[in-house]
């Protein structure tokens, strides 16, 4: 009997074991993660960017301190940041840039307020901490450019207020006993409150009250106004010192062509890296 086996049939003749025809997939396949994952690590750069700014600004606003324990500003950005899984040595490196000298050339890093007209006429007001204003003022101004903007002097459109988020003492429970309270304090402005439906609940704190109070304060006063809430048993969620857009200066735009340029815009000062935070006189919908 004749017996066939593999080798004894020219290759041509023999069927591979699959019927489809091979297809390196394994290259697109790659493309797409590595892609997703370029996404991924970049959006997370950014958000641990923008907790090390605020850390480095406490610390520059905190006149340099960087003890957690005497700078509540810190403290709390600290804290903010721990809870979006920014790592110790982002933390460390934000304190240092607040605190110290950022580059091999020992270059000093200072805060810096850029003004200027974006689209539709609405006025912005830029904080950035930077070790070099020619680069920072560089991606500001272009930023505006591209957006049709203007830098020109916007100040004029906001006033300067300090604010402090707080949880109070389960004691506290009444809005008025809450007031009473924080009337006591030198610098506090106004206080408001917000109810847990209207606020992240993870953002509540266990062992203080279920509610979110914000004070307005002079904006010179804010750390203090904390330090003196924290050591009453608040709970310091925030403190922050802020370009309030004045009323009556606000603008509303209707047009959702210039909406989309705002939007646009307000993304490419996002991506400038020394940019802390920027305000705008943008009327919000009702």
């Amino acid at each position: 009997m004749l017996r066939l086996t593999v080798s004894s049939i020219p290759a041509l003749l023999v069927r591979p074991f699959s019927v489809c025809r091979p297809v390196l997939s394994g290259h697109n396949k790659w493309s797409t993660i590595k892609h997703d994952k370029a996404k991924n690590d970049s959006e997370r750069n950014k958000l641990f960017n923008k907790f090390a700014n605020q850390i480095a600004l406490a610390v520059k606003l905190g006149g340099g301190s960087s003890d957690p324990l005497l700078n509540v500003r810190l403290a709390a950005a600290i804290e903010a940041a721990n809870k979006n899984n920014v790592t110790k040595r982002v933390v460390e490196n934000a304190i240092r840039k607040g605190s110290g000298a950022t580059s091999k050339d020992g270059a000093k890093s200072d805060t810096c307020v850029y003004e200027g007209m974006g689209p539709g006429g609405v006025a912005f007001v830029v904080e950035a901490l930077t070790d070099n204003k020619n680069r920072t003022i560089g991606l500001v101004r272009s930023a505006f450019t591209k957006a049709n903007g203007s830098i020109t002097p916007t100040l004029y459109f906001f006033e300067r207020k300090g604010s402090v988020v707080v949880q109070p003492p389960v004691a506290l429970r009444e809005f008025d006993q809450v007031m009473e309270k924080v009337l006591e304090i030198d610098g506090v402005e106004d206080l408001e409150v917000f109810e847990p439906q209207n606020t992240d609940k993870d953002a509540l704190r266990a062992g203080y009250g279920d509610m979110l109070y914000e004070l307005s304060t002079d904006p010179v006063h804010a750390n203090q106004v904390a330090s003196v809430l924290k050591e009453g048993g608040f709970y310091i969620q925030e403190v922050n010192v802020a370009y309030v857009p004045k009323d009556d200066m606000a603008v509303e735009i209707l047009d959702e062509e210039t909406k989309a340029k705002l939007k646009k815009f307000m993304g490419q000062l996002d991506e400038i890296d020394d940019v802390t935070d920027f305000y705008y006189n943008l009327k919000t919908s009702t």
